[in-house]
């Protein structure tokens, strides 16, 4: 996750002012009692009501709390405010592993094309740990750089 919080921390360095009032808008929509952090109660109200099922727990409020003190403060928050914004919030779609996808990870290149998500961690890949009607695989970055050079999709 340091990876992500860094990540998050220099996007938001290089927002627009206004871009930057957005995030401190939402956090503080978020903060219902108004102390300056989110305690897990908050978090996962607010992300129950707002569809994100999948991270609204508490292990991954844990893996955001950098500081482990039970809340997160506006920097941490930074983090799940990037997964949300540049919808990074991927979890794996093997057969019962729903692992957060925070790095490498395998896309279906079907799927991808059809603006829909099969996405699945190293581990159920390698391991066939998933059930799908479509062949083609690719990891993000390799999926990414094919794109790039407008190449057709294929598998290795």
């Amino acid at each position: 996750m340091e990876e992500i919080h860094e990540t998050a921390k220099a996007y938001y360095n290089n927002l627009t002012e206004s871009q930057k009032d957005s995030a401190k808008q939402m956090f503080q929509s978020m903060d219902s009692n108004g102390d300056g952090s989110l305690s897990l109660s908050e978090y996962l109200e607010i992300l129950s009501k707002k569809g994100y099922k999948l991270c609204s727990n508490p292990n991954f409020f844990k893996k955001i709390d950098r500081d482990g003190d039970g809340n997160l403060d506006f920097e941490e928050f930074l983090s799940l405010y990037y997964l949300i914004k540049s919808e990074r919030l991927l979890f794996c779609d093997g057969h019962g592993c729903g692992a957060f996808l925070k790095g490498v990870y395998f896309t279906c290149v079907h799927c991808f094309q059809c603006e829909k998500n099969f996405d699945l961690c190293p581990s159920c890949f390698s391991g066939k740990n998933f059930l799908h009607n479509h062949a083609i695989f690719l990891d993000n970055f390799a999926l990414l750089h094919f794109m790039a050079k407008g190449y057709s999709v294929r598998a290795f």
